[in-house]
């Protein structure tokens, strides 16, 4: 009897990845010795999210980049986005190009260039793509020389979303194939937990709304819109409800910003939570907003938190940017991006009417069953990738 020799895949991502992306490869477990190769976080934390997607056979290996050895955060976001040399591997290189086959994000990052150099014929190289600005890679100068050069060795391509096919430029020589996946969220406990009620959120009927946000606290993702959006449903509509704001990063000109709103003691600020907990507080919340914004360089690519929380049925008010309305169709409210007036008047229609807005919530919840389970997600990339 033959024995097939397990194949092995090296996943690398840059600085503090969002580790949601790797419950996608929880079908992989079964083909491919697994290693997941990253910086920036702490790897305590990274093996216990690995292991409550399923990823327990996932090695993973911390590595060190020239962002690494850079004490400010200015400079080192200088040398990743402006240059596209922050992100080049100072160790563990040897043990990424062992494997048979190598899985990178978008050729923005500096490892990719050093992977490209020494990755052999016989070994596949999967390029996940992100990006969903056309033409950004010549924005950031390292970028531009190398991104042909990763895109037209790859066998594989796998963009995250149709906004990252439409705007994928695909060098002359390219031979491999293209494929588009959703991330998908870990819908094992999602799946079971049945349509939303008025009665699970656990919290009495005359108790105020809760606005749920969630995403890193900086100016991209638009908090400082929504502060100024709940102060004008208070003044204008004498809407008040309380904003749980979960996430890492600076939170201090936020905390500021909401004391001079006079938004203090409706603003809860809950920090970093494990999946666990931010599921825990969605079914407790009335509203989910995404307020992402836009910038020449950056829009949403995808929204992990958007999506548990339309599996979880919660109504979703978002500024219509990037990616959102592909991944929330026709049943999320909308608001002008950037316009805090426009975004009150959202979040209004969905406090003010809880039968649309439990009608929307169960829309979304059906349309994230369907559309992102990261296991139908993870077996379509399987297929074309094996």
């Amino acid at each position: 009897m033959v024995v097939l020799k397990r194949r092995s895949m090296a996943v690398i991502r840059a600085s503090r990845p969002n580790l949601a992306e790797m419950a996608v490869y929880r079908p992989f477990a079964e083909h491919f010795d697994m290693t997941f190769f990253f910086s920036g976080l702490d790897s305590r934390l990274c093996r216990a999210q690995l292991d409550a997607f399923g990823l327990n056979g996932m090695k993973v290996v911390r590595y060190t980049t020239v962002s690494d050895l850079i004490p400010s955060e200015l400079i080192r976001r200088g040398l990743d986005y402006r240059i596209g040399l922050g992100t080049y591997m100072l160790n563990h290189l040897g043990d990424v190009l062992a494997h048979d086959y190598i899985n990178v994000v978008d050729p923005l990052f500096g490892y990719t260039h050093q992977i490209l150099r020494g990755i052999r014929p016989s070994q596949k190289l999967i390029v996940v793509r992100w990006e969903n600005i056309y033409g950004r890679y010549s924005r950031v100068w390292m970028a531009a020389r190398r991104a042909d050069r990763v895109l037209e060795r790859a066998d594989t391509i796998v963009c995250v979303s149709q906004a990252a096919v439409s705007t994928l430029n695909l060098p002359p020589g390219f031979s491999g194939k293209v494929i588009q996946v959703y991330p998908g969220i870990d819908m094992r406990s999602v799946a079971s937990s049945g349509p939303r009620t008025a009665a699970k959120n656990g919290r009495t009927a005359d108790a105020r709304p809760v606005i749920l946000f969630v995403g890193r606290l900086q100016w991209t993702k638009g908090l400082e819109s929504l502060l100024v959006a709940i102060q004008i449903l208070r003044k204008q509509k004498q809407v008040d409800a309380d904003l749980w704001v979960i996430g890492g990063g600076d939170k201090t000109p936020f905390e500021k910003l909401a004391e001079k709103l006079k938004l203090g003691d409706r603003v809860s600020f809950l920090g970093t939570l494990s999946n666990t907990e931010v599921r825990s507080k969605m079914t407790e919340a009335d509203v989910f907003c995404f307020p992402s914004l836009l910038s020449p360089n950056w829009m949403e690519q995808y929204g992990f938190a958007m999506v548990e929380a339309m599996a979880s049925g919660l109504p979703v008010v978002a500024f219509d940017s990037g990616c959102i309305r592909e991944i929330c169709g026709e049943y999320a409210v909308y608001a002008s991006t950037g316009n805090a007036n426009s975004l009150a008047k959202g979040i209004g229609v969905i406090l003010e009417n809880k039968d649309e807005a439990m009608s929307r919530g169960e829309k979304l919840r059906q349309r994230a069953l369907r559309e992102f389970d990261a296991v139908v997600q993870g077996r379509k990339m399987l297929q074309t990738v094996a």
